[in-house]
């Protein structure tokens, strides 16, 4: 079963308070995206940190501290690997990034978190569809890696996503809708 992980990208504290209450109660692990101006309030679930920031390792120690399980970094490094076994690591992977480029990278790190979107950093954006095919080859490569997809995911196209090969997926604006349909069933 793939995980359906609520992300968040908060403008303020009491922002990512508010959309931290609106998680529903069943959820037992959010996304937070952290930009360059990080917002924090104590957060009483388990979460993963998402660092789209020019210099993640400077900010890595404080996302750990703060007692994210799972922190994603668009590239690696000595520091950034460090964290490896204190916290999960995952390697972003930007669409402009030819996969095949990430291979050798894949038995540095826990998971790869792939992006769906052409620009990172907000919500609401289309999912590009060439996100399929990159999900196939880095599963055909790699059976065991787990692979997170992080970008305009919907109810019309998660399950595509599923069938692919995802098994995280990281849902921003329609997470409210998928998770409505999934619990009626």
């Amino acid at each position: 079963m793939s995980e359906i992980i609520p992300a968040i990208l908060a403008t303020s504290p009491t922002d990512l308070d508010s959309k931290l209450a609106q998680i529903p109660e069943e959820v037992k692990f959010v996304h937070i995206d952290v930009l360059e101006q990080d917002f924090w309030t104590d957060i009483n679930i388990r979460f993963e940190a998402h660092l789209m920031v020019q210099l993640p390792e400077e900010v890595m120690e404080r996302w750990a501290e703060r007692g994210a399980k799972r922190i994603i970094v668009h590239r690696l490094n000595e520091v950034t690997k460090g964290f490896r076994g204190r916290v999960e690591i995952g390697l972003g992977v930007e669409l402009n990034v030819p996969i095949e480029e990430i291979f050798p990278l894949i038995p540095e790190v826990d998971f790869i978190h792939l992006m769906s979107i052409a620009e990172i950093g907000g919500q609401g954006r289309p999912m590009d569809v060439s996100i399929f095919d990159r999900i196939r080859k880095v599963k055909e490569k790699f059976p065991q890696v787990i692979i997170s997809v992080d970008g305009g995911i919907k109810v019309t196209n998660y399950q595509a996503l599923i069938d692919a090969g995802a098994d995280r997926l990281a849902i921003g604006s329609d997470f409210k809708n998928l998770w409505n349909s999934l619990t009626k069933k």
